[in-house]
């Protein structure tokens, strides 16, 4: 069954939202976030969406979604382009900045990038290992981050 986007903006944007929900949908995808590449089309948007939900009722702004999402840019342009000679170092270089990104988070926004962190670092930390996987995978981890961008903007996530 997939999920309605439309649906899911509504619950989010209600006064009486289940934040414990979307926690441990986050949650159930960090601990499945190292097995990404064998997502079906179907589940990595499911899944995207769930975390867009989580982030936006834990009031992460869209701006550090973004800049993640920067970062992947960069290497996602590198490999097309074909001047991606080294790739773990890129992504080995993302995980570090996204782990600063989470050490300087404020308090009130600490938990909601942590989450993410969580989910996404186990996808980073295979990249990292595998130039061979990193290159196999990368658009498909690229393709997550861009579809919880766009979600967590359609739910209303807040700018700066």
């Amino acid at each position: 069954m997939s999920l309605d986007p439309f649906v899911i903006r509504d619950e989010v944007n209600s006064k009486h939202i289940d934040v414990n929900k979307y926690r441990r949908e986050t949650e159930e995808i960090a601990r499945s976030a190292e097995k990404f590449h064998e997502w079906e089309p179907y589940r990595l948007l499911e899944n995207a969406m769930k975390v867009a939900a989580f982030l936006k009722v834990t009031g992460l702004k869209t701006n550090q979604v973004r800049r993640v999402l920067e970062m992947a840019r960069d290497i996602e342009l590198k490999i097309r382009v074909g001047r991606a000679e080294n790739i773990t170092l890129d992504v080995t270089r993302m995980r570090f900045l996204l782990a600063y990104t989470v050490g300087r988070a404020g308090r009130r926004e600490r938990s909601s990038i942590e989450a993410f962190y969580r989910v996404l670092d186990p996808m980073l930390k295979q990249m990292s290992e595998d130039e061979d996987f990193a290159r196999r995978y990368f658009g498909k981890f690229f393709d997550f981050l861009q579809a919880v961008v766009a979600y967590h903007r359609f739910f209303g996530g807040e700018e700066k």
